[in-house]
């Protein structure tokens, strides 16, 4: 009964909840806006080959060819809605013929659509001055992402902030999967993805053989099933990099140095280091080198 006090009578002028419904189409637009794919640009940019040049173009190979981060470029809006509706309405309008009088309605070109080409192009003159910046600046290298951010900080922060974005909608989903619906947005949020109308990247794990086998709970090879967590080699800065260049197939041990005649580099696994111990014989791990000097005073290294 105290549901029943609480919601009173119907006024004069029904609740069809239209005010609720106006709203849900504002928060979904607002969702699919914040969510929206981003443009993720390629890798390994190619010159452009052949005509009007014969072969190859001689571009310098010190600019980074390498694509830039994801990044919105578009998203949905009021505008593409009223542009999407009124659309509908101008193909309905074609096909009403209801006194068989065969007159056509016209439907002249607004402001509206004017300024919808025109704001798309300035989306395109970003892009492409995005672009031209992305060759100039490698952001992995030193000195170039604050040289970046003192000329132009406004690539970065968009770039971070759809790294925020990504994350975001990550971390919320898999709560709510985990936990369960506990607030109204919540309950919105999980009926736009489970409807397909907003998506985001989700969190995975790696999965390896400790995942179906695992040494005890206490075991002090528990994270170190082989006795060492130290690769083949030394592996180059970013081997494991995720985004932008990074070894083919994912495989960190593409991108590894040659160990021959670098020290300290063998006999350095935990095991190896131990059977070494005591042993009055056990081999020398540093590289040797001889030395002569030429006429001239010259040093030369052999």
């Amino acid at each position: 009964m105290s549901m029943y006090g609480r919601a009173g009578g119907q006024g004069a002028v029904p609740d069809t909840g239209l005010a609720m419904g106006a709203g849900l189409v504002d928060a979904e637009l607002a969702a699919r806006t914040h969510y929206a794919a981003p443009t993720v640009p390629q890798g390994d940019q190619a010159l452009r080959t052949g005509a009007p040049g014969a072969g190859r173009t001689d571009a310098p190979d010190y600019y980074n060819y390498q694509g830039g981060q994801p990044v919105k470029y578009d998203v949905p809006s009021a505008q593409k809605e009223r542009m999407q509706i009124r659309s509908a309405v101008r193909q309905a309008a074609g096909k009403e013929n209801v006194d068989n009088s065969n007159v056509m309605r016209t439907d002249p070109i607004s402001d509206e659509e004017i300024n919808y080409v025109a704001a798309m192009k300035d989306q395109a003159e970003l892009a492409d001055f995005d672009r031209y910046v992305n060759t100039l600046i490698d952001p992995r290298k030193p000195g170039n992402l604050k040289w970046l951010m003192e000329i132009y900080p406004e690539y970065v922060n968009r770039r971070i902030q759809q790294v925020h974005t990504d994350y975001e909608f990550a971390l919320r989903n898999q709560m709510i999967d985990s936990w369960g619906i506990n607030t109204f947005d919540d309950l919105h949020f999980k009926y736009l993805v489970d409807q397909g109308k907003v998506d985001g990247p989700r969190l995975g794990r790696h999965l390896d053989l400790r995942d179906s086998y695992a040494p005890g709970l206490l075991s002090p090879w528990s994270f170190t099933p082989n006795g060492d967590n130290r690769p083949t080699s030394l592996r180059l800065p970013f081997a494991s990099a995720t985004e932008g260049r990074r070894p083919a197939g994912n495989n960190p041990e593409n991108w590894e140095l040659e160990d021959r005649g670098q020290p300290m580099v063998e006999g350095r696994r935990t095991q190896e280091l131990a059977d070494n111990l005591y042993k009055a014989d056990a081999p020398v791990r540093l590289p040797r080198t001889t030395a002569r000097f030429t006429r001239g005073r010259q040093y030369v290294r052999t």
